[in-house]
């Protein structure tokens, strides 16, 4: 299986053959540009959550005495931490809400709420790029951020491409789709080890590996023909 976090989606897509680097390269620099739009700087936040499960915290968004605003997940990356976005005023309100409550979270240092509702105008401007672009169908099953499944259908990955832009990052549940289809080996490409981190705190008794430099990949193949 091959997939990506977020704006990683794009380059699972590349990589697995369903997307034209180029056209990744500009469906990339016109969606950061229309998210960034979207939502004027100051008035949107983001928080992450820590050791809470995310049922218990969308009772807790639910039954929140302070509705004014919006307050979603925007991220459910691994078990114990989940990412808020939404207006500032409400996050905020809901943070207070959560240190009541002993549950800790971290205000994040981002240029706009994304992944939330507040994100549509972008996705509506995105919409009409993306369908003009050509997708293939990919070489390998791709674990699609919104709905967590494979998607190998050109038209519904396009679709699921513009839905992602205010969606909920489904990180986790794509960890676990592949862990129940006997996925033992997670081999992280690029800068830094944050998805593998979020793999270990999901599953146990799988192997990680993260690649950032040509060492990286002769260790990792020397450790698979073990």
């Amino acid at each position: 299986y091959f997939a990506g976090h977020s704006l990683g989606e794009y380059t699972a897509l590349v990589c697995s053959g369903a997307l034209d680097f180029k056209d990744a390269i500009y469906l990339l620099n016109e969606r950061g540009k229309a998210m960034q739009a979207a939502v004027p700087v100051g008035k949107g936040s983001m928080i992450a959550v820590l050791g809470t499960e995310i049922n218990d915290i969308q009772n807790l968004i639910m039954t929140s005495k302070n509705n004014n605003g919006i307050c979603e997940i925007a991220n459910d990356n691994a078990d114990g931490q989940i990412i808020l976005s939404g207006s500032k005023e409400r996050i905020e309100a809901f943070q207070l809400e959560l240190k009541d409550k002993k549950i800790k979270s971290i205000p994040l240092k981002v240029s706009a709420p994304f992944h939330c509702s507040l994100m549509k105008p972008a996705a509506e401007n995105m919409k009409t790029k993306i369908n003009n672009i050509e997708f293939k169908k990919p070489e390998f099953d791709i674990i699609n951020n919104v709905i967590a499944k494979p998607v190998r259908d050109p038209q519904l990955i396009k679709k699921l491409l513009v839905e992602q832009i205010f969606s909920t990052v489904k990180w986790r549940e794509s960890i676990v789709y592949m862990s129940k289809n006997n996925v033992k080996n997670y081999i992280e490409i690029g800068p830094g080890k944050v998805l593998t981190g979020m793999v270990k705190r999901t599953l146990k008794d799988v192997n990680c590996f993260s690649i950032n430099e040509i060492t990286d990949m002769k260790n990792l193949k020397n450790e698979l023909q073990r």
